[in-house]
């Protein structure tokens, strides 16, 4: 069985928005690395304002889904938000089929999903 590794990068914008650029695959074995460096972003609490960048994202099961609710949950309960740049269309169909796509709003870009 061939295994792709999360690699997860993240960064604060001056604005104060957390970035998260994810690469590789989302499932059950890597999820809880990226719910720790998205737990990461404000120290004890998660930052209010946060970005997933999925550009390089080749694949996610409902782990990532689970992980995506835990995420929209927390940011709406500090008062903020949950953004994904860069979806492709296969994670966007997913979203789409559970109905996240209603909820967690997608931008075509990073640039387009951070606050100007």
């Amino acid at each position: 069985m061939d295994v792709s590794p999360l690699a997860v990068a993240q960064h604060t914008t001056p604005a104060g928005v957390h970035v998260l650029t994810l690469s590789g695959d989302i499932d059950y074995s890597s999820v809880a690395f990226v719910g720790w460096a998205f737990d990461s972003g404000a120290g004890e609490k998660c930052a209010p304002c946060t970005v997933i960048d999925f550009e390089q994202v080749t694949f996610m099961d409902c782990s990532g889904i689970s992980f995506l609710v835990y995420a929209h949950r927390a940011a709406r309960d500090s008062d903020g938000w949950l953004r994904l740049a860069n979806v492709s269309a296969s994670v966007q169909r997913l979203l789409h089929l559970v109905g996240l796509d209603d909820i967690v709003p997608m931008y075509a870009t990073l640039q387009a999903a951070l606050p100007s």
